[in-house]
């Protein structure tokens, strides 16, 4: 008969809990392997058993993150008929993920183009939620709901809003949620309205990359 696993789900649990505490409220240098397993009412040999190091630890958080963006995105029905109509509902999930990890936003947000350490795994997680978008970008473009716009171009454009609203709710400049939520929807609605006109001056973008070492 094998020995039980010294460190389960409960632990691991615990752990992430108490890390995404310290993450909101000091940042990632706030986060040492000592004060996580302390916090979590556990051993360090539990984090080195489970996450490998601190470094691990950041890694799992993140991809907390990344899976519950992409989760709420996943979640937004696809309209046949007319494609726009999905900007709202993309911009809420994207409201609401926030909002399900705000501790880990931050950590997220700044690590997405940066996270060197992640796996193939790791990039495609983060990269889904994003991707989403550009989908429905380009059915709103070829559909001539959108024209003249470049599907990348246009999503790192609605990208900068979202992560904007974000970072204000998250930050308490809103006073009610029904009211975040108002203008959250007003906001991206604004700025679907103006994509239905060709823009001025064509804008083109590089493929989006992260710099993240696939492996």
């Amino acid at each position: 008969m094998g020995r039980p696993k010294e460190h389960g789900a409960q632990t691991r649990q615990a752990l992430l809990d108490a890390a995404a505490d310290i993450v909101g409220a000091e940042g990632e240098q706030g986060v040492t392997v000592r004060r996580v397993a302390d916090a979590a009412g556990t051993t360090t040999r539990a984090v080195y058993s489970l996450f490998g190091d601190k470094d691990g630890l950041l890694r799992a958080l993140f991809s907390l993150a990344a899976e519950t963006m992409r989760r709420h995105h996943d979640a937004v029905p696809v309209d046949p008929d007319d494609p726009t109509r999905e900007f709202p509902p993309l911009a809420l999930a994207y409201r609401a993920a926030a909002l399900e990890q705000p501790h880990l936003y931050g950590l997220w947000f700044g690590r997405l183009f940066t996270n060197a350490d992640a796996d193939r795994a790791e990039v495609e997680t983060s990269m889904r939620s994003f991707e989403r978008v550009v989908d429905t970008i380009a059915r709103s473009v070829a559909s001539g709901r959108f024209p003249g716009r470049d599907p990348e171009a246009t999503a790192m454009q609605l990208f900068a809003l979202v992560h904007g609203m974000a970072s204000l709710e998250l930050g308490c400049f809103f006073n009610e949620p029904d009211t975040a939520r108002a203008a959250w929807v007003d906001a991206i609605t604004a700025a679907v309205d103006g994509y239905r006109h060709a823009p001025a001056v064509p804008i083109n973008t590089a493929p989006v990359a992260t710099t993240a070492t696939v492996r």
